[in-house]
C-alpha cells in the first residue's frame, strides 16, 4: 500500500510554533485535519450549533439578486415611458436571453413572434463580473475570519421576565454570523429603442439622472450603479420599419455570499454570548487598580475560609463562634510585595496568629500569584516570617523556569494580620 503524503495546513504549522507553559500536558491547540478531506476546509466542530426551530435562514446574495435589483429599478422606480399618437406607453422591460440576444445581434432589434418590430423597449444583459480587490474580503476561504454579527431578540435561552434579575443572571445573547462578502462589480448591458429621436431623448435623460445612484428594492439590496455613455444610433430596416436604438453600459457596485457548503464549513452560524463570567483572582494593569480590586465587601469574606482550617472546639460559651477565631478564619488579605532579588520577594505584613484549638498558621494559608500567573507550590523553596512585619518569599527559578523581574505585581493572599 502506498503512503500518502500529505503537507501541513496552516493551522498545523502554526501550531508547532506554540510553546506550551506545560510541557506535559502538550499545546491544546493541536488540531489535525482529516487526510481524506485535503484541500477542503477544516471542520471545526465546535462551531456546529443546531438550528432546529429557528427561523432564521443563513444569510446569502448572489448575482440572481443583483439582476434583480436591476429588474426592480427599471420596472417600480424608474418607470419610464414615452407618449405615443397621443397616448403614454409604459415601456416593457424584458432580460435578454441568449435567444433573444442574439437575434438582436444578428438583426439590430427585437422582434415578437409574429416579426413585428417591438418599440419602445428596454432589453438589458448580464455581460461581465469583476472582484474588486479595494475592498475588504473574508481573508481566507478555509476558515472566515472577517464576520458580521447581527444580534437577535428574546428566544427560548433568553426569555423576557424578571427573574435573571432575582439570580443576578446577565441574558444570553444570540448572535446570527455572516461573513464578510466578497466584493465585486457587475456590468450589464442596455439596449433601448424607440421610434423616435424625441422619444430616446426623454429615456436618456431620465436614465442619466439615475445614474450614481442606489438601484435595488429598499426592503432587500440596493446597489451603487454607474451609467457613463450612451450610443445612439438610427436602424432602417427593409420597407417601412424604422427604430431608434440606444446603448449604454450599466455597472452595479455588488457583493456575494455564495450559499455552498465550503462556506458553511468555513464559519459558524450562530454564536452564544456569556451570561455569567465568573473571576477567583482579578488582573490589574497598575498597582492602583490592583489596590481598588481588593476592597471588598466584608461580607463576601466569609466563604474565604481555608481548607487547612478546623472550626472543632471553637464554639464560645454563648452558643456561637468565638469573635477572635471567627476574625482568623474570614481573613484574607491581599499584599503586594517588593521586589530584592530575582528569586526573592518580601511583603510588609506579618502572619496572623492561629487561635488556641486552631493548627498554626503556615504556608498552606497562602497562595501566590506573579503578574495574575499562579505560583506552583514545589517552586518555593521558602516562606518565613520574621515577626517584625515583614514576610520573606523565596522561589526556585529553575523549578519555576522563570524568576522575578523588578517590573513583576507579586502578590501574596492568604492569613495576614490585619
Amino acid at each position: 500500500m502506498n503512503q500518502v503524503v500529505r503537507p501541513e495546513n496552516r493551522r498545523e504549522f502554526m501550531n508547532k510554533l506554540v510553546v506550551p507553559y506545560d510541557q506535559q500536558v502538550g499545546n491544546p491547540n493541536s488540531v489535525f485535519s482529516e487526510p481524506t478531506k485535503l484541500g477542503q476546509p477544516e471542520n471545526d466542530r465546535s462551531k456546529q450549533i443546531s438550528v432546529k426551530g429557528d427561523t432564521d435562514k443563513d444569510f446569502y446574495i448572489g448575482l440572481k439578486d443583483l439582476t434583480e435589483a436591476v429588474d426592480y429599478y427599471f420596472n417600480n422606480v424608474l418607470r419610464l415611458s414615452v407618449v405615443q399618437n397621443n397616448n403614454r406607453i409604459q415601456i416593457p422591460i424584458i432580460y435578454g436571453t441568449p435567444e433573444n440576444w442574439k437575434g438582436v445581434q444578428r438583426d439590430g432589434y427585437y422582434r415578437d413572434k409574429n416579426g413585428k418590430l417591438q418599440a419602445p423597449l428596454i432589453m438589458f444583459k448580464r455581460t461581465t463580473t469583476t472582484p474588486n480587490r479595494n475592498l475588504g474580503n473574508k481573508l481566507d476561504g478555509n476558515a472566515a475570519r472577517n464576520v458580521q454579527l447581527f444580534e437577535k431578540l428574546y428566544n427560548k435561552r433568553n426569555n423576557y421576565g424578571n427573574f435573571t434579575v432575582l439570580t443576578s443572571r446577565d441574558i444570553e445573547k444570540e448572535y446570527v454570523v455572516s461573513i464578510t462578502p466578497d466584493y465585486v462589480t457587475v456590468e450589464f448591458e442596455c439596449l433601448l429603442w424607440t421610434y423616435s429621436l424625441e422619444q430616446m431623448d426623454k429615456l436618456i435623460e431620465a436614465l442619466n439622472f439615475s445614474s450614481r445612484s442606489y438601484w435595488g428594492d429598499p426592503n432587500r439590496f440596493q446597489f451603487y450603479s454607474q451609467i457613463e455613455t450612451f450610443t445612439d444610433s438610427v436602424t432602417y430596416d427593409v420597407g417601412e420599419d424604422r427604430a431608434v436604438k440606444s446603448a449604454f453600459t450599466l455597472t452595479l457596485s455588488g457583493y456575494l455570499i455564495p450559499d455552498s457548503v465550503n462556506k458553511k464549513l468555513a464559519n459558524a452560524n450562530r454564536y452564544y454570548g456569556a451570561s455569567q463570567i465568573l473571576f477567583g483572582m482579578e488582573v490589574a494593569s497598575n498597582a492602583g487598580q490592583q489596590l481598588a480590586n481588593m476592597r471588598k465587601p466584608e461580607f463576601k469574606k466569609i466563604s474565604r475560609i481555608m481548607t487547612a482550617d478546623s472550626i472543632n472546639n471553637v464554639i464560645g460559651s454563648s452558643g456561637g463562634i468565638d469573635p477572635i477565631t471567627l476574625s482568623y478564619l474570614v481573613a484574607n488579605y491581599q499584599i503586594i510585595g517588593t521586589y530584592i532579588s530575582d528569586d526573592t520577594a518580601t511583603f510588609n505584613k506579618s502572619w496572623a496568629v492561629a487561635p488556641s484549638g486552631l493548627p498554626a498558621n503556615n504556608i498552606d494559608n497562602f497562595n501566590f500569584f506573579v503578574n495574575g500567573q499562579y505560583l506552583e507550590r514545589n517552586a518555593i523553596v521558602s516562606w518565613i516570617d520574621d515577626g517584625f512585619g515583614t514576610s520573606t518569599l523565596i522561589i526556585d527559578p529553575n523549578i519555576l523556569t522563570f524568576s522575578f523581574a523588578s517590573t513583576d505585581l507579586i502578590l501574596a493572599v492568604g492569613k495576614f494580620k490585619p
